[in-house]
């Protein structure tokens, strides 16, 4: 009865709501951010062994990667403008591309030569954990006074920059690189894109044949989940085809298949849903946290996080001095916003769990979630209080947002557009 009751959506899904109802209190009372304090609570049960339903959920790839991370970057991607992604979408690219190969080959060559790493190792941690994480990023994002261009531009970065490992991932392996790798690349990438696409076209026409806020709000779950489904199955990127849906969605079915009671019911829904997520994220990532071997590997742990945040400065300035040549503006204030905005999170996590069994599999998920950990906990919350404080301001913005700003397609319907409702 013991498992029964262990292993029960319910008692999960109880406990989730009732942590993550805790960790909002003491977020408030102790001026801590959330996701901190709710980190800290899975850590505590972890430590003290009291996890219960919850230390019998599978951590695994596919938990993360298909149910945790599509709605985050779903909903964010729906909040983006589009107007506003292409002000920023050379610098986007860039990073999601050339930032993560820059990075994970400067993460690889200072371990090899700082703790000694095989550089076949090295290598691998580096194409794990150089991908920012969309969770993480999105998460801070939401809770800083960030312009819309620069949030815009980092989170279109964390969601868009999880197809480059896979081109990695072989290269890492065999230390060579090959044109069917770069094939993988573009089908993965450009097939997400099109899924995406063709998933939020037809969901376009259906939801003009719906008039109810509710069931039109529960179809949009079938979208989200639907793309990332037909994607994967056909051996494309399903978190590419996921963000693909919500930028049609938030910019273009929002505007011309819904009604403003519509709008609004499927924006308070999706926010729920992204914060039953995250919480689900962070408390899993505290809770299966082995003390063990974070104290065993602690030097590596040290030396990664210090990596890469030398890699992601190393990436970071050539890409966006380029995107200034080609007339993209990016202020200074921001640069040093982007260096140091590369969190890392619940998606390295699922790539190091999905390594398959090796000499070195425990040293690279040690160093995965220290590094993790480092970087939403500390990295997460100097950058939180430096955006707060600092001037970031843009040539197009000359004014802060106390919050995210909130597209009009979430408010009313765009000039000139249609409402079948």
């Amino acid at each position: 009865m013991a498992d029964l009751v262990a292993w029960s959506p319910v008692t999960v899904i109880s406990l989730v709501i009732f942590l993550s109802f805790l960790g909002a209190i003491l977020s408030d009372k102790l001026k801590a951010s959330y996701p901190t304090v709710i980190i800290i609570i899975g850590l505590a049960l972890s430590f003290l062994r009291i996890g219960g339903a919850l230390e019998t959920v599978p951590f695994d790839s596919s938990v993360i990667l298909g149910f945790v991370v599509p709605p985050m970057i779903f909903e964010a991607a729906m909040r983006t403008r589009f107007e506003t992604f292409r002000t920023v979408e050379k610098t986007v690219i860039s990073l999601a591309i050339f930032g993560v190969i820059i990075s994970a080959v400067v993460t690889a060559l200072v371990l090899n030569i700082a703790v000694g790493l095989p550089l076949s190792v090295a290598l691998m941690f580096g194409v794990i954990i150089s991908p920012t994480d969309p969770v993480s990023v999105v998460n801070l994002l939401k809770r800083v006074r960030a312009p819309e261009r620069l949030t815009a531009l980092l989170e279109s970065e964390a969601y868009f920059n999880n197809a480059t490992p896979v081109i990695l991932y072989g290269v890492a392996v065999s230390l060579s690189f090959n044109p069917q790798s770069l094939s993988l690349f573009a089908y993965n990438l450009l097939g997400g894109v099109a899924i995406g696409v063709l998933v939020s076209i037809t969901a376009e026409l259906l939801h003009k044949l719906i008039t109810e806020p509710l069931a039109e709000t529960s179809f949009t779950i079938a979208v989200m989940f639907g793309s990332y489904a037909l994607a994967e199955s056909l051996g494309m990127s399903g978190l590419i085809a996921v963000p693909i849906a919500g930028l049609y969605m938030g910019n273009r079915t929002m505007r011309t298949a819904m009604s403003e009671e519509t709008r609004i019911t499927m924006t308070k829904f999706w926010e729920v849903v992204t914060f039953m997520a995250t919480s689900f994220a962070f408390l899993l990532i505290g809770l299966k946290t082995d003390f063990t071997l974070l104290v065993t590997y602690a030097p590596f742990i040290v030396a990664s996080f210090l990596a890469i945040l030398v890699a992601r400065v190393i990436s970071v300035y050539p890409i966006v001095g380029f995107a200034k040549i080609l007339r993209e503006k990016i202020p200074q204030s921001w640069t040093r916003v982007i260096a140091f905005a590369g969190l890392r999170g619940a998606v390295s996590i699922a790539l190091a769990l999905s390594l398959p069994e090796t000499s070195f599999k425990n040293t690279l998920v040690a160093m995965t979630f220290g590094v993790a950990l480092l970087s939403l906990v500390v990295q997460a919350e100097i950058m939180r209080v430096y955006v707060k404080t600092a001037k970031l301001t843009s040539y197009e913005e000359s004014e802060q947002q106390p919050n995210r700003p909130t597209p009009p397609s979430f408010k009313n319907n765009a000039v000139g557009g249609s409402n079948n409702n």
